[in-house]
């Protein structure tokens, strides 16, 4: 029994130093996945200023239609305070 499993375990060891003795491989994959980080980081950046240049736009359009508003407003307003005006 002790004969069978001896090449069970010096297999598993040859893998095990495989493994423990390759780290260029870990250090490949470290590498790598810093790069596709940065590149996800990067489109986000870039998703977020698109995003947030939609939004000014949009609220500039809101700011432009409130001035439209309130000019049109006052010209109403005066307009009322000259009718008054004349009743009185």
């Amino acid at each position: 029994m002790y004969l069978q499993s001896v090449p069970f375990v010096l297999i598993f060891l040859t893998i095990l130093a495989g493994i423990l003795l390759n780290n260029k491989g870990l250090s490949d994959l470290k590498s790598e996945m810093r790069a596709d980080s940065a590149a996800l980081r990067a489109e986000m950046k870039g998703d977020l200023r698109a995003e947030i240049s939609r939004i000014d736009a949009r609220l500039n359009g809101i700011q432009s239609d409130l001035n439209q508003f309130y000019a049109g407003s006052g010209r109403l307003e005066g307009r009322i305070e000259a009718i008054e005006k004349r009743v009185a």
